[in-house]
């Protein structure tokens, strides 16, 4: 199945975007980080794809606010259960956020305890189904530059908020997908499946936090106290992660403490 025209042409828009704004001076003077030179390398050859495949007189002519997801692949790893069957891609988004924990500090070779995520969601989804590439490197470009702030584009890739993460409680992560922009609905989920990244995909962190691990989450009834409001989303991944893992004991850390993250969450839905 050929992507939509409006998906193409939303993705190229956004891709144009990205790479146009590099600030001036950083494009020509001095080394980006890796990270980030990977993923204006990766979205170069897409926008340049998109552009040779599609008329510059449809490009220039005509400028999409929605987007129709064609067939996107989503990446796995060995251990990751596959997407059960009669689901269909509902939305995908880029967390950037935390990690928290505590420590016993009277104990110094106690292992961390994880206490949820806090992260904004950004609108990623027809760049996964038209620029797989440039998303597999937002990820860990992102952490090479400070969090965003409030209701400010995702840089790189200039992703515009569609939510928040974090959990109601000790065990319910959560995902607020409602904004003025755009309503996705809230998700309530449970845990499934957690798989380590392996060496060879590892994506530090800023603090050099190895990459916390990829999940299979699915829908769970709202905790105690809070609402579902319907949301047609069964099952969630959380793939492509970096950083975001504690250190292995809380030697020298403080009671409670925070590690930067950035992860793609896949929701698919009935």
């Amino acid at each position: 199945m050929r992507p939509s025209l409006s998906a193409l042409l939303l993705v190229a828009s956004t891709l144009s975007t990205s790479i146009s704004a590099i600030p001036f001076a950083k494009r020509h003077n001095g080394p980006w980080p890796e990270a980030i030179r990977s993923y204006y390398v990766a979205a170069a050859e897409e926008l340049a794809h998109l552009r040779a495949t599609t008329p510059s007189s449809t490009l220039a002519s005509l400028t999409p606010s929605s987007c129709n997801i064609a067939s996107p692949n989503m990446p796995s790893i060995s251990g990751l259960p596959p997407v059960s069957p009669g689901l269909s891609l509902y939305h995908v988004a880029v967390g950037r956020g935390t990690q928290n924990y505590t420590c016993d500090i009277a104990h110094p070779s106690s292992v961390p305890v994880a206490a949820g995520a806090s992260a904004i969601l950004y609108n990623t989804t027809c760049m996964a189904s038209i620029a797989p590439g440039a998303l597999s490197k937002i990820t860990a470009a992102s952490l090479k530059l400070p969090t965003p702030a409030k209701n400010k584009l995702l840089f790189p890739a200039q992703a515009f908020v569609s939510g928040n993460h974090y959990f109601s409680d000790l065990t319910t992560p959560t995902f607020n997908l409602h904004t003025e922009k755009a309503n996705y609905g809230i998700q309530f989920a449970k845990l499934l499946t957690k798989v380590a990244v392996p060496d060879s995909m590892q994506q530090l962190g800023p603090d050099q936090a190895k990459a916390v691990p990829w999940l299979k989450l699915s829908s769970s009834n709202a905790p105690e106290g809070l609402a579902s409001d319907g949301s047609p989303v069964k099952e969630i991944y959380r793939i492509n992660t970096a950083g975001g893992s504690a250190p292995k004991t809380c030697d020298a850390m403080p009671a409670t403490f925070e590690v930067q993250y950035a992860a793609e969450y896949w929701f698919w839905g009935a």
